[in-house]
């Protein structure tokens, strides 16, 4: 009991939550990892659970065994089959204390034998740890009948497994710790039309109004985006962020339509180019838009050529 009450302690959880998620069904799955590595536990989805398509609630609990305020978690994401196999992101979010609660999006495309693949990420040093959890997606297989239904149950519950390794931190020498991997080609990626402005276009400094529409084809809700995003030339170079929008804010507009207030700082002249980012709220994938050739403070002057005499 002794070592039960260091343990909720070094967790920030009381007695009898432990003692629950001691006690709780086999999706409660911690990680098993060395000394140093994040803390990782899911308090659902259970092994062989079929769950349905569309928005779930996925809970549980992450921290750094070595932080000394809060969590200790960067953040904590959750993909539909393993990230390093090409896996769908489902969502995520950085723990709250250290319990957390992920809104998954699952694609109604997704159906079957699936793995919800959960990874926690230390601020401190770029550990990680994952979680594992076998579920079905839609509808559960039909067992081929034996002379104990349970059995495909059981192996099924056993099959939960975490594992951890180290990802170097980000620097300006390698790749950062977390990057989004490409998605399955069936899904698709987001719309995403801008309505001004044009190539060679002049604009002025200060706050400049760009419209446009952005959705993902597969949403059944909404427009399928969570924001646009406009940068100043490319974000992927340094480009720099001058505002954000959200389809469907106004009412009276389609849903799909987007105003974004950019504001162009005063010293920004010559030639440039406006990119637009939009992420889906369904995949998480994301479409880029860029015009280029666009001029602020004034049109470049040609260079005279002698007139013919």
């Amino acid at each position: 009991m002794r070592s039960l009450a260091r343990f909720a302690a070094l967790a920030g959880i009381g007695l009898a939550a432990l003692a629950a998620l001691a006690a709780a069904p086999a999706g409660a799955q911690s990680s098993t990892c060395a000394a140093g590595a994040p803390f990782l536990q899911l308090a659902d989805p259970n092994p062989g659970d079929v769950l349905p398509t569309g928005d779930l609630i996925v809970s549980g609990i992450a921290f750094d065994p070595g932080a000394t305020d809060g969590s200790g978690i960067s953040h904590v994401d959750l993909f539909l089959g393993s990230r390093d196999d090409g896996g769908v992101i489902l969502g995520s979010v950085a723990p709250t204390g250290r319990a957390f609660s992920v809104r998954a999006s699952v694609p109604n495309t997704a159906n079957g034998s699936r793995d919800f693949v959960a990874y926690a990420f230390s601020a401190a040093d770029g550990q990680q740890t994952s979680v594992s959890i076998p579920v079905f997606i839609g509808a559960a297989p039909t067992p081929t009948p034996t002379s104990s239904t349970s059995t495909a149950r059981r192996a099924l519950t056993s099959t939960t497994e975490s594992t951890c390794r180290t990802v170097a931190p980000a620097t300006s020498d390698n790749v950062p710790a977390f990057r989004p991997l490409p998605l399955p080609s069936n899904l698709a990626a987001p719309v995403l039309q801008l309505a001004n402005p044009s190539s060679g276009d002049v604009l002025s400094t200060g706050d400049v109004i760009i419209e446009g529409a952005a959705y993902d084809p597969t949403s059944t809700e909404g427009a399928g985006v969570d924001r646009v995003e406009l940068f100043l030339d490319s974000r992927e170079s340094g480009g720099l962020l001058l505002g954000s929008g959200i389809p469907g804010a106004l009412a009276t507009e389609s849903p799909r339509v987007f105003h974004i207030k950019a504001s162009v700082p005063s010293g920004t002249n010559g030639q440039h180019s406006l990119v637009a980012y939009a992420r889906s709220s369904v995949t998480g994938q994301e479409t880029v838009v860029s015009v280029n050739d666009v001029f602020f403070g004034a049109a470049p002057t040609p260079t005279p050529r002698p007139t013919s005499s």
